[in-house]
C-alpha cells in the first residue's frame, strides 16, 4: 500500500471514530429535546450550551449521576437526574413553561 493510501485510510478512520457513531469507553450518548431552542443546559451545575446544541445526537457525556437543569428567563426552570451506565442514550424532554406575573 502506497504511502498516500496509508494516510488517506488513516485519516478516514480517525474522522469515523470522532464523529459519534461510537461511545467513548465511559460516555453516555446524551440530547436534549426542548420547546425553548436558546434555553440554556446546565449539568452538574456546569453550563454546557443550548438545547439546539445539545439536540442533534451523536453529544456525549460522562457516564454515571448527573441532575440536568434547563434554563430560560420567562420560564420556569426544568429539572432532571439521569442515572444511566457506560454505552447508553439519553434523551431529555425539556418542555419549558411560561412563568405566571
Amino acid at each position: 500500500m502506497s504511502l498516500r493510501r496509508f494516510m488517506a485510510a488513516a485519516l478516514a478512520a480517525l474522522l469515523l471514530a470522532s464523529c459519534g457513531h461510537g461511545l467513548s469507553a465511559n460516555a453516555i450518548g446524551f440530547r436534549v429535546e426542548s420547546n425553548v431552542p436558546d434555553a440554556v443546559v446546565w449539568i452538574d451545575d456546569v453550563q454546557i450550551g443550548t438545547t439546539r446544541e445539545w439536540s442533534a445526537p451523536g453529544r456525549q457525556i460522562r457516564a454515571g449521576f448527573h441532575r440536568v437543569e434547563i434554563r430560560h428567563p420567562g420560564y420556569y426552570s426544568f429539572f432532571q437526574e439521569i442515572d444511566q451506565p457506560a454505552g447508553q442514550v439519553v434523551v431529555v424532554n425539556a418542555q419549558l413553561h411560561e412563568l405566571v406575573e
